[in-house]
Parts: structure tokens; C-alpha cells; sequence
């Protein structure tokens, strides 16, 4: 796990989901597409968690203009950028993709559970995010 705290971008996957995002040309089609990815799966991997989790950080900062703390300097004027109204149809998507990488069958919670000094913060820091985007 490339992990260094419990934040979203506390992470070197949560940088690629990021630069993605960013460099999209169909930033609700790739966001919608990492939400499904997770949603319903028998199994979150690492990766499609970290997608998720961003996207829907991204959401978060659009929304509720939560500041995460993130290394990538145009984070918050890209959110800035971002319309909205076009975004609105993701939220209950997002949510239902934060359900699923804090469920049992997701790579991230199982390797947050094995660091018993962080997992409580991991995990409330996801269902803080969760309860902002309702």
C-alpha cells in the first residue's frame, strides 16, 4: 500500500486517479464509469477504490467545497472549473461507491484494517465524506 495517512490523497493511486481526472475529456462519463466499477462488484480492488474514492472527493470539493489536503498545487482552482449542475446526477452514485470500498469484499478496508492506529480515521474520514455528499 502506497499510503503515507488515512486522507483521500494520502495515497500515490489517489495521484494517478487524480492526474486522470484531470487530463479527461469526459470527466462525468470516466467518473461515473469508476463509480459503477466498485458498485455492486464481488470484490473493490486497490485501484477501482482509489478512482472512486477521488472521484468522489472531487465531488465533495465541488459540493461542499471541502478542503482536502492535496499535493497537487491546481487542485482546488481545477474543482473551481468544474460545472456544478453537471456533476449533480453523481452524487448518489458516489455515495453508493463509498458504501462499497468501506464494505467487507474491498481491498482498501482489508489493508486499513491491518494498521489498528489509522483504520478509525480511514474509515470515519470516508463516512464524513459519504454524509457531505447526501
Amino acid at each position: 500500500m502506497g499510503a503515507w495517512n488515512y486522507g483521500v490523497f494520502d495515497d500515490d493511486t489517489a495521484y494517478d486517479a487524480l492526474d486522470d481526472l484531470k487530463a479527461s475529456q469526459e470527466l462525468m462519463t470516466d467518473m461515473e464509469k469508476y463509480f459503477d466499477a466498485v458498485i455492486g462488484a464481488e470484490y473493490v480492488d486497490y485501484d477501482e477504490g482509489h478512482y472512486a474514492l477521488v472521484s468522489a472527493a472531487v465531488l465533495d470539493s465541488v459540493f461542499n467545497e471541502t478542503p482536502y489536503r492535496c499535493d497537487d498545487e491546481d487542485y482546488f482552482k481545477w474543482v473551481h472549473t468544474l460545472n456544478r449542475s453537471d456533476l449533480v446526477s453523481l452524487r448518489q452514485k458516489a455515495i453508493a461507491a463509498i458504501d462499497a470500498v468501506l464494505s467487507d469484499c474491498s481491498e482498501l478496508k482489508e489493508l486499513w484494517l491491518d494498521n489498528k492506529e489509522l483504520y478509525g480515521a480511514w474509515q470515519e474520514d470516508k463516512i464524513s465524506m459519504r454524509e457531505r455528499l447526501r
